[in-house]
């Protein structure tokens, strides 16, 4: 007697179903991770930014109101494959770093705001709560 080895229909749709339901949730939890992935560049190339305009605020003793005014470049100098621009303003008792990115994926929710504020001994700290991005793809300190 001669066996045939092989699966039968039911083991091929078993698995299959498996296959299918892991897809499912796996490529978006991968796709939101690489869209954070993304987004965390914007916070890299504005660094140099928040530098200067930590730089300005302590030798000048108050914030800047413009990228010129801290010493950078212009808004669109900072242009990569994610981030549109970046923008310096003063907001409130403090100033504002606006972070714009560029992906279709975010739509008009593109924007992080970077806020700055002053303690006692005149450390600059800075906060990014701000802006119109979604909070799923906001990096964990910058969470609500």
């Amino acid at each position: 007697m001669e066996y045939h080895r092989g699966y039968t229909l039911l083991e091929l749709l078993i698995a299959l179903t498996v296959v299918s339901i892991l897809a499912v949730i796996a490529v978006p939890i991968y796709l939101n991770y690489e869209l954070r992935a993304k987004i965390t560049e914007g916070f890299s190339v504005a660094e140099p930014v928040k530098v200067m305009v930590t730089d300005y605020y302590q030798t000048m003793g108050n914030w800047p109101d413009s990228n010129s005014t801290a010493g950078v470049g212009d808004p669109t100098s900072f242009r990569t494959e994610y981030v549109d621009a970046i923008t310096v303003a003063k907001s409130g008792p403090g100033a504002a770093i606006t972070i714009t990115y560029r992906m279709t994926a975010l739509g008009s929710n593109n924007t992080v705001i970077l806020t700055s504020s002053a303690n006692a001994g005149h450390a600059v700290l800075w906060q990014c709560t701000g802006g119109s991005l979604i909070e799923k793809y906001r990096p964990a300190a910058c969470k609500s």
